[in-house]
This record gives C-alpha cells, structure tokens and sequence, in this order.
C-alpha cells in the first residue's frame, strides 16, 4: 500500500528477514484511512485530500481511492490492483464524466496529483517476490539500528532498484531510498509516526518523500486508520468506482 511496501526488503539470511517483513505486512487484511497529501515545490504548498481503502488478496491487493480535494476533483477515484509477477494495474472514474478509463501502463509512473509519488508508488511498488534481495550493511536511523537491503526489479520498471533501512527490533521499514537505473538516486522516503494498531500491526502514518533531481518534498499523513473490518471484495471492482 502506497509507498510504505515499495521497499521492504531483507536478509540476515536475506530470505529470513524477507519472511519476517512479509509477516509483518499481511497482519493488515484490509485498511481505511484518510489521508492529506502536501506538496512543497519552490516553497508553494499545494494539498490534496482523499480517502483510501485496501484489500489483501493474500500476497496481491487493490486500493481505492476516492478525492475530497481540491474541491474541482472532487469524487474522482482510482482503483489499484497490484499482482505478484505483473505490473500494476489502475482505473480512474471521473464523476464529471460518469466514466470510468484504465490508466495505461506508461502513465503509472507519472507523478499521482503532481506529487513526488507515482501511481505505481500507491500499489506498493514493486511487490517483495518480485525483487532479488541484498544485504548491504547496517545503520542507526533515529536510533534505531537497521539492515540496510538492496532489491532489485527482477522485470523492467522505472526504478533500477530499492534500498530499504529495516528496524531490527520490528522489520518495519523506516526509510527507503529509489534509484533509476544508471544507479543515480531519484528520491528518498522517511516512514515515521509509526503507531502500533493492536495485534502487532505497526504501521507508518507519516511519509516524507524528498525529489533527488527537483527541490519539491511531498508529505502524505494518515488518520482514522482502521484495519481488518472485513471489508467486501466488491467494493474494489471497476463496477463499483461508478456507485454513487
């Protein structure tokens, strides 16, 4: 979900730190949130607000999201769907339209609502089983020690590949940084505000995400998470996108 999954990746035993972060991540069977989106490019803040849904499908899973503002797009809602082996899949609906369109498979790399993150970003990335995993070192990262990992796109993707700083403690991600694929850093993401839901569910509710190339930071802050409410398959179909 969003970029909180795109880089979790480990070894220690590189495939047991894999196995304990996997673990980690599917606590979560569903998810709703609400979220705020700020983006600062040459010191012009600009927000955007929306909600957000998930569904695990085991190691798959779609999203919704459905835009509160700006006011002008508001009811516009994109629907996600992330497959272990494929690229990403998304629709958009626009109530203006009362259309729903797939969104082909070059724009998921463009930048969703002029953030620093990408449509793919919002399905997570790339999925763990999709990305050879290297263990490159170690770091304290706000004082928490940290394997730092490596993954690399085992298909053709925008990003060369992922380095991700894993608490020891929890296997929870905590910073993760993206490269192209000449190895030039594209952006860095800082996962803090991590809250504990209950039933060992850890999950980061603020995201910091710094362009290496541009001077813009984009911020996406979470409330009212709630998790594993049994939330029905048929809410994440594009037939639904098209409810009122």
């Amino acid at each position: 979900m969003i970029v909180v999954s795109v880089v979790l990746v480990a070894q220690i035993s590189a495939g047991a730190i894999v196995a304990r972060v996997k673990q980690q991540e599917l606590r979560i069977e569903d998810l709703q949130a609400s979220a705020l989106l700020e983006i600062t490019t040459g010191g012009e803040v600009k927000t955007r607000r929306f909600s957000l849904s998930m569904k695990r499908e085991g190691v798959n899973y779609r999203a919704v999201i459905v835009l509160e503002e700006p006011r002008a797009m508001a009811g516009t809602k994109f629907l996600i769907q992330a497959e272990r082996g494929k690229r990403n899949r998304e629709w958009a609906y626009f109530p203006d339209l009362d259309l729903v369109r797939s969104i082909p498979g070059k724009s998921q790399d463009d930048r969703f609502l002029g953030s620093d993150i990408t449509y793919a970003d919002l399905a997570g990335g790339a999925h763990l089983d999709d990305l050879l995993h290297e263990l490159i070192g170690e770091e304290v990262i706000d004082g928490e020690p940290c394997y730092i990992m490596e993954g690399t796109p085992r298909r053709d993707i925008v990003y060369g590949k992922f380095r991700g700083f894993i608490r020891k403690k929890d296997f929870v991600n905590t910073k993760a940084l993206f490269f192209d694929r000449d190895g030039r850093l594209m952006k860095e993401a800082m996962l803090t505000d991590i809250r504990d839901l209950g039933d060992g569910i850890l999950l980061a509710h603020r995201i910091e995400v710094k362009n290496a190339t541009t001077d813009s930071t984009t911020v996406l802050t979470l409330s009212d998470v709630r998790v594993n409410e049994s939330l029905s398959s048929e809410l994440f179909t594009e037939d639904a996108l098209s409810r009122k």
